[in-house]
């Protein structure tokens, strides 16, 4: 299920009828994010001014908040530069560099992987990603959104001496089934109930634009392949949909 709208009150109405204004009150609230590194021309992050209407909805409803994301030790830089460092300051929002964490091994389809312990300390998850389509990389929203939710240093290849690459490469050795595999694992381990997109995206052949609705919905796959569709169709469809799509429909036989 997902619900849309074009300005506050009805998205505050979609938080309502979806749990979320429910879910929120005056519980411990963990929204990852899409901050690794500051925006910069066509790499889209988590629209600034959308983490802000959720902090201070959950602060308002009496929740806390926590903000994760890997980011190499830099999110709180991150957070500063992007703007939000005086709401984080002023709600008491707790900042997780999910790369500096302690995590549990679990195992999903064979395939080990990694996820912060902290991330069950909340009994609420929103993911919030940016949507995009970059050269030479997967379209990325919610479910991809979760390659950045596990420490780094748990990703590396043997070799030392390997060529500078993506920051977690064990995943991209098959990057399909690995973010198909990480996500079904992170809904086990610690599930995400809710999953909000809108703002700036990226398509690698129109280049930036905005998502003039706000996406509210509880299926992140249900949610994925409905922007891939709507926004993305004309890029390379990711494999990973179609892996999710199978494991559903086996699970539902």
């Amino acid at each position: 299920m997902f619900l849309t709208s074009y300005n506050e009150q009805k998205l505050f109405e979609n938080f309502k009828i979806i749990g979320l204004e429910n879910g929120t009150k005056n519980r411990d609230v963990l929204l990852k994010i899409n901050l690794s590194g500051v925006y910069r021309k066509n790499h889209p992050r988590t629209d600034i001014e959308l983490i802000k209407t959720l902090i201070n909805y959950i602060d308002q409803n009496g929740g806390k908040c926590a903000i994760a994301e890997g980011a190499n030790g830099h999110l709180t830089e991150n957070i500063i530069a992007s703007g939000l460092g005086d709401i984080v300051k002023h709600c008491g929002v707790k900042i997780i560099d999910v790369d500096l964490e302690n995590c549990d091994e679990v195992l999903s389809y064979g395939e080990p992987h990694y996820i912060p312990r902290c991330f069950q300390e909340y009994p609420v998850r929103i993911a919030v990603p940016s949507a995009s389509k970059r050269e030479g990389l997967f379209y990325s929203n919610n479910i991809k959104l979760f390659v950045g939710a596990v420490p780094r240093k748990m990703y590396q290849l043997d070799d030392v001496h390997a060529p500078k690459g993506p920051p977690r490469p064990k995943l991209h050795q098959n990057l399909s089934l690995s973010v198909a595999n990480l996500f079904l694992e992170m809904q086990n381990y610690s599930p995400f109930q809710f999953y909000i997109n809108g703002g700036l995206a990226y398509n690698e052949n129109r280049g930036e634009f905005i998502l003039n609705e706000i996406f509210v919905g509880n299926d992140a796959l249900e949610l994925d392949c409905y922007l891939y569709q709507t926004f993305f169709s004309d890029c390379e469809y990711p494999g990973y949909l179609d892996i999710l799509k199978a494991r559903r429909f086996n699970d539902n036989v």
